[in-house]
Formats: structure tokens, C-alpha cells, sequence
């Protein structure tokens, strides 16, 4: 597959509404915020698009310790142990919580049928006592995109586009998420990568 066919296909899809896909980051992103990035699109509408990656842990920073600085409590000792992702180059100071379920909480926002982000305090009470929410990421920062300025970026090959699953959202380990993602829309990144090394 050439680049060529992989940006036609970007652009099929270019006038589609992003809301639960990932973005795909492509090889030869020049961006270094962006390299090698898997990010899930939450929202996109007149204003633009809103994303969170979903591929770059925190290691040196527990879930745990984050609750414990906002004097939460945490009684759930597998809690201590999660990982916060880099979601983004800005705001790094706010956070999100990407989780499965319904928008019972305040401040929730639905994704899809069975994703939601929130912003309120309370889903993190419950986080830190290990009941009410399924699967979660807590995230810091975020990525945004102007009205068309990512469908231009797509255009120009920076970025592919797949429909989101939970399975890879949540359950696949952070490092094989870019290259899964891939794969789901018949793209190798890999082979991709050493390709365009030695053109």
C-alpha cells in the first residue's frame, strides 16, 4: 500500500464527523508532541475537535498519588498502582477522566454508547474507593484542532483515521496501541516507518 492510496483513503473520510476515532499519527509526523501518538477523538463539532491521547503512561506518576494531592482517600489498593496518561500538549494542569459506562456524573459528557468523559470530582471519590466506574484512564492535558484544521492535517498525511474500540481503548497495553490502531485500517506502521527511512 502507498501513501498515496492510504492519504486517499484519509480523505474519504475527511468530511465525516471524528467523534470516537482514533487519530493515528503518522510516521513521518513532524510534530515531536505528536510522534508515534494514538489519540481518541471525544468531541467534534462546529468549533472543531477535541482529543486525548491515549498511548503515552505517566511513569513516574501513580493515580494514586494524584487522588492522595486533591485529598481524596484512595481504599483501593489496585488504584496506587494505575497509571495517568499524558493526554495532551495542552492544559496539562486539567484533567479528564475517559471512562466506560453511562454520564452519571456530574460535569459527564457521552462519547459513544458506552464512553464518556468527565471533569467532575466525584467519579474520582468513587475511583478511589474501587466501585461505580468500569473501565478508566485518567488523563492530563489535551489535544484540540480548530474548524478544519485537522481535516487539513489529515488531507496533508499527517494523521489516519479508524473507527474506536473499547478493547483498545482500555485493555490493550499503551506501547502496541499506535501499531494495533494501524493494523485495524490495513496500515503496517512498522514496514511504513522503514520505508520512509530509506526513501
Amino acid at each position: 500500500m502507498t501513501i498515496n492510496t492510504l492519504n486517499d483513503a484519509s480523505r474519504r473520510v475527511s468530511r465525516q464527523n471524528y467523534t470516537h476515532h482514533f487519530l493515528i499519527a503518522a510516521p513521518q509526523m513532524a510534530d515531536a508532541r505528536f510522534e508515534q501518538t494514538l489519540i481518541y477523538i471525544c468531541r467534534h463539532d462546529e468549533h472543531g475537535v477535541l482529543g486525548l491521547i491515549i498511548n503515552r503512561p505517566i511513569l513516574d506518576l501513580s493515580v494514586g498519588r494524584l487522588l492522595e494531592d486533591l485529598d481524596i482517600e484512595v481504599s483501593d489498593a489496585r488504584v496506587k498502582y494505575d497509571l495517568p496518561l499524558e493526554s495532551g500538549p495542552l492544559h496539562p494542569e486539567v484533567g479528564f477522566v475517559l471512562h466506560t459506562g453511562q454520564p452519571q456524573w456530574r460535569s459527564s459528557y457521552p462519547i459513544s454508547e458506552n464512553s464518556c468523559i468527565t471533569t467532575s470530582k466525584d467519579i474520582l471519590r468513587h475511583i478511589a474507593e474501587g466501585h461505580g466506574v468500569g473501565h478508566y484512564h485518567l488523563c492530563l492535558g489535551h489535544a484540540s484542532w480548530g474548524k478544519g484544521q485537522l481535516q487539513q492535517e489529515i488531507q496533508n498525511g499527517d494523521w489516519f483515521l479508524c473507527p474506536a474500540d473499547l478493547s483498545l481503548l482500555f485493555e490493550t497495553p499503551f506501547e502496541e496501541r499506535w501499531r494495533l490502531a494501524g493494523e485495524k485500517i490495513g496500515i503496517h506502521l512498522d514496514f511504513l516507518s522503514d520505508d520512509i527511512g530509506h526513501a
